[in-house]
């Protein structure tokens, strides 16, 4: 997305979730078409321990230049999400997955989950995917027309008193 972009639509996913699978097209086709639309990534592992080490490997991973191309293709993945999946993906794109491996339980990489956790708790938030787009939560896998009417109202809103 837009790093500047005048609409920020924030996804908490979970790597297992077969919903967040299902709609990584939708928000991909949202970004192509949108060019003001900045997206945030929060890890949200709830669905096990596969989750939960995904989500480690991919936390590392968050502010590194490849990190979407990461992001997209562990997704895409079938089958369930593991630790031995996310450093496979990794290790495809020429990450050290010993590095990473090494440092699942870094103080960086588990700031970047439990902050999720935080921010999904203090919202009521429980499954994925979720989505919030100014001051609404949108639950579900909704499709692309249900996003583009709440990334509308958005820019509307900021024109307007709402």
């Amino acid at each position: 997305g837009n790093p500047k972009g005048d609409v920020t639509l924030v996804e908490f996913f979970d790597y297992n979730c077969g919903y967040c699978k299902r709609s990584l097209a939708d928000v991909e086709q949202l970004l192509r078409s949108d060019s003001g639309l900045r997206l945030v990534l929060k890890e949200f592992p709830v669905l096990g321990r596969g989750s939960v080490e995904a989500a480690q490997i991919s936390a590392q991973l968050v502010n590194h230049p490849r990190f979407a191309e990461f992001h997209v293709k562990l997704l895409s993945e079938k089958g369930q999400i593991d630790k031995k999946a996310a450093l496979a993906v990794a290790s495809s794109l020429g990450f050290d997955a010993k590095a990473l491996e090494a440092g699942m339980n870094d103080k960086s990489s588990r700031e970047v989950i439990e902050d999720s956790l935080r921010l999904a708790d203090a919202l009521n938030l429980n499954g994925t995917p979720t989505y919030i787009i100014g001051n609404e939560v949108v639950v579900g896998a909704v499709g692309i027309p249900a996003l583009k009417a709440k990334i509308k109202a958005m820019r509307e809103c900021g024109k307007a008193t709402c």
